[in-house]
């Protein structure tokens, strides 16, 4: 049986929406109920399309083709009684609001109805067209509600148990309510283990503080350190809001132990190249100044006659050289020191050093090398690299006053670029590993700063110069420790492309340092110039000497006569060193080159300088080396630069 009932309110307000066609299914088997119940229906103050089945199975056959919005259901049918045809109704048509009509007035039947699903039971005889229509939709209109609200529910479940963040709430006391995965794993227990504990339990003394800050604030975000029973801790970050529920505070954790790692390591990498950057500027000013100290110096010892003035130059000279040595591992920290690199096995550099450092440790520390054969080869200073294993051997042996075991092994490694911060690629791996007192994280996050030291003696730059002389080698440093769990330095040096190690520089001869012919010096720093110009005029040389690259350049064209070899520093105002030879090789391509500096880097390559291929000498250096090396320049054979 089917009716529509579409006639229009009287006097409508205009309005470009239709109202709704209700779908209602009249589930009834009394002839008599039917036309009572769908006269009622017929109102001309409502839109309702109903439909009518009189059997339980004809009933749910319609709801599995139509959508109705109410079913007027009457219990007692031919097919089914009671209880058990609301039942089905309602698996049948969740989505549908239910009103029962019954002809009993059983209390209990209605409640367990209504309890169950439905939205009204109301008894035959006891209602009126207008009771019917306003219950109609009173239960359609509360069951459109109780759908969103499901729906709702749903979807806030839905993200509640899928969120990667963690996400609990907790009462006034903090203890846990309900805890979704994602917060069981950041706590690290099962999500059982975590309902029902107070979060305190879980986290360090000083969360107390947050707390309480975040329950005054109501709204607030914060972090703090999470503990786990298997002994690690995690840092989250917690967006905290009182108040969700009476009594109830929502806690969205995220889990950022990682991010906060990476800006540590970041923090730090900023903190070492700055302080990097700032000793080797220092040492490259005290550098030049060492250069003027011992300088005049040596022309002292050379000129005089007085042996006790003499004495004193020597005396003067051994002191600058052991401050120029504090400068060169100044200098190596700041990756500013020059190297002379060339192809090493590591394997054997280590077996060279190996009874120097049994020599340094003692006889109470049992030294181990594991060395392998048919390594890769590096490229680095061999000098350097020797103090750099010295220098570990140095920090193991005060970690182990009372002895212990000094573990060096060199080995290949390839890196694909992981969570370890070596980039990827193939390394020879250099692991220098002690069992002493170790490091705690204050200690670690410093110990590689210039002049820091734990112990009552020392300069603080064994570690230092150990960094710098990695990373100028283009290696990298990790170091693992732990306070009673000793130390292990790893060193990562990129393994270099050729076939074997070269044979050792041959020694040079420094004498015969007179010599005659017309020399360019070039540097913006007084001293050093006319220090060094005066000892060159002494040997017998015609010097030209320039305050900058420009006046360098204008001495040179202006000169008639052979310019034998130009000195030059590196960086100067108006035109650096790079721009000078750069002209000096389009002018004078006969003359050679001698580069002197307080400090050579990575800048001598972008001032168009090449320091394979071109003479190089560091400050401060000894007169006696730098006639040498003019006297070398001049007999071999020019070569382009």
């Amino acid at each position: 049986m089917q009716f529509d009932v579409q006639t229009q309110q009287v006097a409508p307000t205009p309005s470009t929406h239709q109202p709704k066609m209700m779908q209602v299914l009249l589930v009834e088997d009394n002839p008599v109920d039917a036309r009572f119940v769908t006269g009622l229906l017929k109102s001309p103050a409502e839109e309702l399309r109903c439909r009518q089945a009189t059997r339980l199975a004809e009933a749910l056959l319609l709801l599995e083709t139509t959508r109705f919005d109410v079913v007027l259901l009457d219990l007692n049918l031919g097919d089914s009684t009671g209880f058990e045809t609301f039942e089905a109704i309602h698996h049948a048509a969740p989505s549908a609001a239910i009103l029962v009509l019954s002809g009993s007035d059983d209390e209990e039947l209605a409640v367990r109805t209504v309890r169950d699903g439905a939205q009204d039971y109301l008894v035959k005889g006891s209602f009126d067209r207008r009771l019917l229509l306003r219950s109609i939709r009173y239960a359609y209109e509360r069951n459109r509600t109780e759908e969103a609200l499901r729906h709702s529910e749903g979807t806030v479940r839905a993200i509640f148990e899928s969120s990667l963040d963690g996400i609990i709430i907790v009462n006034e006391r903090g203890v846990c309510l309900e805890a979704n995965s994602a917060a069981a794993t950041l706590f690290g227990v099962s999500r059982q283990d975590l309902g029902g504990n107070n979060i305190r339990k879980f986290t360090e003394a000083d969360f107390d503080k947050e707390w309480t800050q975040f329950r005054t604030m109501g709204s607030e975000r914060g972090q703090f350190w999470v503990h786990r029973e298997d002994g690690s801790r995690r840092l989250v970050d917690c967006c905290f809001s009182a108040g969700i529920l009476p009594g109830q505070h929502l806690c969205v954790l995220r889990d950022i132990t990682e991010q906060h790692s990476l800006e540590e390591q970041l923090r730090q990498s900023q903190k070492m190249e700055a302080v990097g950057r700032l000793a080797g500027g220092v040492a490259h000013d005290f550098n030049n100044i060492l250069g003027i100290i011992s300088g005049y110096a040596e022309l002292m010892q050379l000129n005089s006659k007085d042996e006790t003035l003499i004495d004193r130059a020597g005396k003067i000279l051994s002191a600058t050289q052991k401050a120029s040595a504090l400068a060169k591992r100044l200098l190596a920290f700041g990756r500013k020191q020059f190297l002379s690199p060339q192809l090493l096995d590591l394997t054997v550099v280590v077996r060279e050093a190996e009874s120097m450092v049994r020599c340094m440790m003692g006889a109470s520390t049992r030294c181990v090398v594991q060395a392998g054969e048919g390594l890769g080869l590096v490229k680095t200073d061999q000098g350097q690299l020797e103090q750099v294993i010295l220098n570990l051997a140095a920090n193991a042996r005060d970690a182990m006053p009372n002895g212990g075991t000094l573990t060096i092994r060199v080995e290949n490694f390839k890196s694909s670029g992981g969570p370890l911060p070596v980039p990827a690629g193939e390394y020879v791996l250099l692991s220098v590993n002690d069992t002493g007192v170790g490091m705690d994280a204050e200690t670690r996050s410093r110990m590689f700063e210039p002049f820091f030291t734990t112990k009552k003696t020392g300069s603080g730059l064994g570690l230092a110069t150990v960094y710098g002389v990695v990373t100028q080698s283009g290696g990298t440093i990790t170091v693992q420790s732990a306070p009673n769990e000793g130390s292990t330095f790893n060193i990562y040096l990129p393994v270099a492309v050729g076939d074997q190690a070269p044979a050792g520089p041959a020694v040079q001869d420094f004498s015969a340092l007179q010599g005659h012919g017309t020399i360019l010096l070039v540097d913006d720093d007084d001293g050093p110039r006319e220090a060094v110009g005066g000892y060159l005029e002494g040997c017998g040389y015609t010097v030209l000497k320039a305050r900058d690259g420009k006046e360098g350049i204008e001495l040179s064209d202006s000169c008639n006569e052979k310019i034998e070899v130009v000195i030059s520093d590196l960086v100067m105002p108006k035109v650096n060193g790079g721009g000078l030879l750069d002209h000096m090789g389009k002018t004078r391509p006969e003359s050679r080159i001698l580069i002197i500096s307080g400090h050579a880097d990575d800048a001598a390559v972008g001032h168009g300088i090449h320091l394979e291929t071109t003479s190089f000498l560091q400050k401060p250096f000894k007169y006696q080396t730098l006639g040498a090396k003019i006297r070398g320049l001049i007999n071999r054979p020019v070569t382009h630069h």
